[in-house]
């Protein structure tokens, strides 16, 4: 929230234009003594610079910066160490954008007139502009010890707001809350709350909670009317775990915006850590409320419709996350949210086993986005899955590994599509090649479907008791963490056939040892 209006652009112009007007400020002698030759040669640089900073002075008023610039430049030749015709330079790149040019001018004034308040605060507002923040910050310290009028006031509360921003922007959060105290101190500001709100939010964007928390209570202190301080002190509480604050916080800020959906959320999410599963369940159907209301009414916020889609989605309502997707792709959106909007639908409609629309939306996004690495591993998946374009699938999961070699979910692609390869083809080294890339997968990430990947490679080479023990892993990790019934079921089942299928061949090994063993004693 900025409160102090910046003024570096409106000052820049007022100290140039404003506050040096005329072609009076560069003076020639006219008099009837009688002068020596190096007198006049200097009188004679002087008539020179004069008439070429008028005629710069009168572009400059005609806006014409190009022009004004030749001008000023072939003054200065005739008068290098005049600050009139500095300035007006520094002015006139300004505003041909010109900004390191303007600096390189302002360092001159500078070091004619170094401990004047006006060209340090300009100086530090053009190394701004250019992202020099090193360089601004020396000239902010440099302004804010320069003596200063009641009349300057104003742009020294800007210089030290701009330099607590920078400060805090570099890491040295205290240093930039020591920049706001002097404001204080100075009395440059008549709205505390403004200031001490400013400070709670950039302390939680450092993620330094307690203090963040000390100034959003200064903030509620000095103005218990502003609402957004409440909802700040929610979040603080919430992560440091005073969850009975953090729910009156929100009750507070609820009272005031009754259709805030955020604090809503937020809310939800702390009943669900304190266990009250009917205050989490009453919030989320206020948050859905608000947001179908709003999506249905059109809102511009993506957000809100990709919120209610989790919801949604949450529920296993499959067909309403969709439908608000669509409704979503109505709205004027970003390319990267269109893409994301694609991509989110493909996940839908892959969750209601709806291939060919999947296919079709995967397609759409990596047409928005080429690189978007978890659309080509997703698309290379779903051909794997089907068993179809399996070259064109390890392309894709390969192209995604490029982007991200670590990802294990990408890995267990690749060793899944190895795996349809040697089916389809017959060839036995690509069961090596998909059990080396899986179990290097599942190093990475231990998920059951990986495990159950790695389950029917064993099965495939026949290495039957490691497939059990693969498929064990498996079957424990979808009861631990995912709790999916028909992927247990199926695990079950394939442990079952292979259990069945070794006591069959333990079985038979055992008939043809006792045939075996019969035949040696009755021969003679």
């Amino acid at each position: 929230m900025f409160f102090i209006q910046s003024f570096s652009i409106v000052w820049l112009v007022l100290f140039f234009i404003v506050g040096f007007l005329g072609c009076r400020t560069v003076t020639v002698q006219h008099d009837n003594k009688s002068v020596s030759s190096g007198e006049t040669q200097s009188l004679n640089a002087k008539k020179k610079a004069y008439s070429y900073f008028c005629t710069g002075y009168y572009f400059l008023l005609e806006r014409d910066w190009e022009n004004a610039v030749k001008n000023f430049e072939k003054a200065l030749r005739w008068d290098d160490s005049s600050e009139r015709i500095i300035q007006h330079l520094a002015t006139c790149y300004f505003q041909l954008g010109m900004n390191e040019k303007a600096i390189d001018y302002m360092k001159k004034l500078a070091d004619i007139r170094p401990d004047e308040f006006s060209v340090r605060y300009t100086l530090a507002t053009l190394y701004e502009t250019v992202e020099k923040f090193k360089e601004a910050i020396k000239e902010y310290e440099y302004a804010r010890r320069c003596k200063t009028t009641k009349l300057d006031n104003i742009f020294l509360a800007d210089v030290l707001y701009r330099l607590a921003n920078l400060y805090i922007n570099e890491g040295a959060i205290e240093k930039g809350v020591d920049c706001y105290q002097s404001m204080f101190d100075l009395n440059l500001i008549n709205e505390p709350v403004k200031i001490y709100y400013e400070i709670g939010q950039k302390y939680f964007e450092k993620n330094e909670i307690k203090k963040a928390r000390e100034y959003f209570l200064k903030a509620k202190q000095a103005d218990p009317k502003l609402s957004f301080t409440s909802f700040y002190l929610t979040l603080c509480y919430d992560m440091l775990k005073d969850y009975d604050n953090a729910i009156k916080e929100a009750t507070i800020f609820l009272e005031k915006e009754p259709d805030n959906w955020a604090m809503h959320l937020a809310l939800s999410e702390i009943y669900d850590k304190t266990r009250n599963e009917p205050k989490k369940n009453e919030e989320i159907r206020r948050t859905q409320e608000i947001l179908k209301r709003n999506t249905d009414a059109g809102t511009q916020n993506p957000k809100e419709y990709f919120l209610l889609c989790q919801i949604y989605k949450n529920q296993r309502k499959i067909d309403d996350a969709i439908s608000v997707i669509e409704n979503l792709k109505t709205i004027p959106l970003d390319k990267e949210t269109m893409r994301d909007a694609h991509f989110l639908l493909a996940n839908l409609y892959y969750e209601n086993e709806n291939f060919d629309r999947t296919e079709e939306e995967l397609k759409i996004t990596l047409m928005l986005d080429p690189e978007f690495h978890e659309a080509n591993n997703f698309l290379g998946y779903l051909f794997v899955e089907n068993n179809k374009n399996l070259d064109m699938a390890m392309q894709l999961i390969n192209k995604a590994l490029k982007a991200d070699p670590e990802n294990g979910a990408y890995l267990d692609s690749l060793g899944w599509a190895y795996y349809k390869k040697a089916q389809q083809e017959g060839r036995d080294e690509c069961l090596f090649t998909a059990l080396k890339i899986l179990s290097d997968a599942v190093q990475r990430m231990e998920e059951p479907d990986i495990y159950d990947h790695i389950g029917e490679v064993y099965y495939s080479l026949g290495q039957w008791d490691e497939a059990v023990k693969a498929w064990e892993k498996a079957r424990a990790l979808y009861n631990q963490t995912l709790n999916n019934k028909v992927k247990i079921v199926d695990i079950e089942a394939k442990l079952k056939k292979i259990k069945e299928l070794m006591s069959a061949e333990e079985k038979t090994i055992r008939v043809i040892k006792k045939h075996n063993e019969v035949e040696n004693v009755i021969q003679p």
